[in-house]
């Protein structure tokens, strides 16, 4: 949506992002608010995996004290994560109505923010798999790509084909319903919206 730490968003939290989303989730669905059992939403750079942050917005979209909400982290899989345990507790009849999703703030969140290296115990980094965790995003990516043969012109490439076929997508209105317009609230260090 905007570049992290930049741009209009960049103090905007995830419980802000994820206000909207709820409210669209039962208008769209016409659904009762208070029908909803439990909401599920995956996060990874927010404490407790945003718990708290996604019920406050649960609340702020008006549902009640009676839907529970938990967050979940699957670092990558995160919201697919929270979907699926959302469509298992209804399959296994747990519940009969729930949302799951995800909502990241790569502005608010730290990669991480969850780990003090100097806390942690030697043999992790004396273990190649333990210590490759605390490797960045971006270099992990890195060697991704070279283990697979992947250049940079065709990253570029498939980046512009992406990009294109969503500019179509959002043309023709395929994703018209999957695509929630808000304004941002929270004020910048200027306090400008």
């Amino acid at each position: 949506m905007t570049r992290g730490k930049k741009g209009p968003q960049a103090n905007t939290g995830v419980e802000a992002m994820l206000k909207p989303c709820l409210e669209a989730v039962a208008d769209q669905a016409k659904i009762d608010k208070a029908m909803v059992e439990e909401i599920c939403i995956g996060n990874v750079l927010t404490n407790g995996a945003a718990s708290t942050l996604s019920r406050m917005a649960g609340f702020l979209a008006g549902y009640p004290e009676t839907t529970y909400v938990h967050g979940i982290n699957r670092l990558c899989s995160s919201g697919l994560q929270a979907v699926a345990t959302i469509a298992n507790a209804i399959t296994a009849g747990e519940i009969g109505m729930g949302i799951g999703g995800g909502a990241e703030s790569m502005s608010t969140g730290s990669m991480m923010g969850a780990v003090d290296p100097e806390l942690l115990s030697e043999m992790v980094y004396d273990h190649p798999l333990a210590s490759n965790c605390l490797m960045p995003m971006g270099l992990t990516s890195e060697n991704v790509a070279e283990q697979f043969g992947i250049d940079r012109e065709t990253q570029d490439k498939m980046a512009v084909e992406s990009h294109m076929k969503a500019a179509h997508a959002a043309k023709m209105g395929w994703s018209a319903t999957e695509i929630t317009p808000y304004k941002t609230t929270v004020k910048d260090k200027n306090g400008d919206l």
